[in-house]
């Protein structure tokens, strides 16, 4: 009995932990002021409904970061990076609405004229068990 109930506990902790690595690799600031705030877009829907899985901080060292997040479905997702300069946790903008601080995103997708990047410039399908993006700053 014991060792049935040991191996259900290992069945479903090893359940628990599948899932795709994902890992992002930021580089392309001159300066290590302030942090970068990383969200992880789950589809178009959650795009669509300004819904991230989160917006995490992470720490700029040498104009760059790595940022992990596991567990993840297989699917199609996409990262969003912005440069927050005061660390006040928001994208400042300019009174007229354009952002003061940079931002990146997945694949090299550019912000349109007047608004963030497209869904399907940014997107990238996640699979396997592990996956490594880069976003550059310019």
């Amino acid at each position: 009995m014991k060792t049935l109930l040991l191996s259900l506990l290992l069945v479903s902790f090893a359940y628990a932990q599948s899932g795709t690595k994902l890992t992002v690799k930021i580089s392309g600031l001159e300066s290590d002021k302030g942090q970068f705030i990383v969200s992880v877009w789950p589809g178009e829907q959650a795009w669509k409904d300004k819904q991230p899985i989160g917006r995490f901080p992470v720490q700029i060292v040498n104009g760059g970061a790595e940022f992990v997040r596991e567990n993840l479905a297989e699917g199609d997702y996409a990262v969003t990076v912005y440069h927050d300069k005061n660390s006040n946790g928001k994208m400042d903008r300019h009174w007229y609405g354009p952002p003061k601080e940079k931002g990146a995103a997945s694949n090299g997708a550019r912000a349109q004229t007047f608004g963030p990047p497209k869904w399907e410039d940014m997107k990238f399908p996640l699979s396997g068990t592990e996956q490594t993006i880069e976003i550059k700053f310019d």
